[in-house]
């Protein structure tokens, strides 16, 4: 089967969402939950027996939430959780099929840097009844190849479940050019609401308010603030500065990165390190925390001349890179860059 007769998918298969692109010109952007109603009154109420996404989470006091993706890639070992994450995955494929009109699809899905092998071959398998063909590989790799920086660069993704730190040496990064850290997103939510809620307990709040908050005014550093917001305490309206808690919290997850970047960096040859230092990209929900590319710089400058850039504000730039190399490649040597069913 050649790329010329078959729609081709890229999909960035993240922890808190889903981008979705397809040769056609079709895109889809969508949160990684399902929804099953709680009783008989939240089926009635939907009409279906399970919601996807966005739909999932305005309608989540008539649901049960379940986000089948975390760090590594799948949140649990059971049966139950491997088929909701069937159901998401089909969900986002037959939608990008049924726009299509139907017919063959391939797909190059990206997944965090070091997934485990089972989790590949666990995600191939859930894979095989949506895809004729499928490619599993790593998402940093996918930004790259989108960017053309597939040599002497570095890619950091921040998601929600992990941070990505990718080192491109002009080949599939192998185990050892890639760092994955479990402080990120998901972290930073956590730490928002914990200081939030040591400083003003009276306060009624939700991790969902403070997620929407975050994504608003993340910042770190002097970069952004102030971050005044309207909660409720006892049921009233109440005014509350948040700018120390927002950037404690956002801050929270960088030392980690810094001491991994520098690994990485010197993990290069020497001859090439000015180049790599001028050659940092992030991407992911993370790209968006304001000055996050300025405090990664000025703790490099010391090594030389830094650039560092944010390159992925739509969310899309996993799924693009992805579906560069479903169009640039045939799908007979797709198993050459990644895991491969079909």
């Amino acid at each position: 089967m050649s790329r010329s007769d078959n729609l081709l998918l890229g999909i960035d298969l993240g922890t808190a969402r889903i981008s979705v692109l397809s040769n056609t010109g079709y895109q889809d952007f969508i949160h990684s939950v399902v929804g099953y109603p709680k009783d008989i009154i939240g089926l009635t109420l939907l009409g279906k027996a399970q919601v996807f996404g966005e739909e999932a989470l305005q309608h989540h006091s008539a649901l049960t939430l379940y986000h089948p993706l975390e760090d590594g890639l799948f949140r649990e070992a059971n049966h139950y959780n491997y088929n909701t994450a069937y159901e998401l995955l089909k969900h986002v494929i037959t939608k990008a099929t049924d726009a299509a009109g139907g017919g063959p699809v391939s797909g190059v899905i990206a997944v965090p840097a070091r997934a485990s092998l089972q989790n590949k071959k666990l995600l191939a398998d859930l894979a095989k009844d949506l895809l004729d063909v499928s490619l599993i590989v790593s998402k940093p790799f996918m930004v790259a190849y989108q960017l053309n920086r597939l040599t002497n660069s570095i890619i950091v993704d921040i998601g929600a479940g992990t941070v990505d730190i990718c080192a491109m040496k002009g080949m599939v990064p192998h185990l050892d050019d890639q760092v994955t850290l479990t402080k990120a997103g998901n972290y930073i939510d956590n730490r928002f609401v914990a200081l939030v809620s040591e400083r003003f307990p009276e306060l009624q709040i939700s991790k969902t308010q403070l997620h929407h908050i975050k994504e608003q005014f993340a910042f770190v550093d002097q970069y952004g603030g102030p971050v005044i917001t309207s909660l409720r305490a006892d049921g009233l309206p109440v005014e509350v500065d948040l700018t120390n808690e927002l950037r404690s919290a956002c801050e929270s997850i960088m030392p980690d990165i810094l001491e991994q970047l520098v690994a990485v960096v010197k993990g290069f040859d020497p001859e090439v390190q000015p180049e790599v230092l001028e050659n940092i990209f992030i991407s992911g929900e993370g790209s968006l925390i304001k000055g996050i590319d300025e405090v990664i710089a000025l703790h490099l400058v010391e090594y030389g001349d830094v650039d560092v850039r944010c390159i992925d504000s739509n969310g899309f730039i996993g799924a693009q890179g992805a579906l560069k190399l479903a169009q640039d490649l045939e799908p007979e040597v797709w198993g050459q860059v990644g895991f491969m069913h079909g």
